[in-house]
């Protein structure tokens, strides 16, 4: 009964966060409803813009996948853990098997979550903003919001970022659940992933981000590295 009920909270979770992507996605819609005119690649501009990191962004939504895509597949096995019940999953399968299980649950749930929700933005953004347009020459849209050098902004490469970013995303979870190992209370484990979201962020600023040798290892921890967001794609 309490599994089934588990099953019925995740079910509601996953609805209300995609409710809360289309109105985030519609919302930047009506920002860019002015460029409509331009045409070219605008509709891939807004979807990189609406990434974490991107020109679009909003603090609330990353907030919410820091804490969502690191705990949808590795609260349940944090819950064993902290209760009384892993006494007996320990006897049953072994501590091994069970972490094993758990890192390809954490794994697999956070790039999933993050390729639905990336295919989901583009859908939206195809069918109500302005049909993708690839290999194009008009990319003045694209320096507009991005500084950094852009590839051809053709199917594959898109696809690439995509890719890129569920294994990000992944990588990030189990990170969080590495942490969350550590933490008895089940209370604390969905502000871990924003929390540790945050350090990573902040961290590289530390430093002097002008040293070339500084720079390139932050990029290895920087957040948006880990989610396979602009800097990996891009840098």
């Amino acid at each position: 009964m309490k599994l089934k009920n588990t099953k019925k909270i995740i079910v509601f979770i996953l609805m209300l966060y995609f409710v809360l992507i289309t109105v985030y996605v519609f919302l930047g819609i009506h920002g860019a409803s002015g460029l409509l005119s331009a045409k070219g690649n605008i509709s891939v501009g807004l979807f990189f813009a609406l990434q974490s990191g991107g020109g679009s962004s909003n603090i609330l939504v990353d907030i919410l996948q820091m804490s969502l895509l690191t705990i949808i597949g590795s609260a349940f096995f944090v819950y064993l853990k902290n209760n009384n019940i892993f006494s007996n999953v320990q006897q049953r399968i072994g501590s091994a098997a069970f972490l094993k299980q758990s890192l390809k649950n954490t794994f697999g749930a956070a790039a999933i979550l993050s390729l639905a929700t990336n295919l989901y933005e583009m859908f939206l953004i195809n069918w109500f903003y302005f049909p993708f347009m690839y290999k194009t020459n008009d990319r003045v849209y694209l320096h507009a919001i991005r500084s950094a050098n852009i590839l051809a902004d053709d199917m594959p490469e898109i696809l690439l970022f995509i890719f890129l970013s569920a294994i990000g995303w992944g990588i990030f979870a189990i990170l969080v659940f590495s942490v969350g190992l550590y933490i008895r209370k089940n209370a604390f484990y969905p502000i871990i992933g924003p929390l540790l979201g945050l350090i990573l962020i902040l961290l590289p600023t530390l430093g002097n981000m002008n040293d070339l040798i500084w720079r390139t290892f932050s990029y290895v921890w920087f957040l948006f590295s880990l989610g396979g967001t602009r800097t990996i794609y891009f840098c």
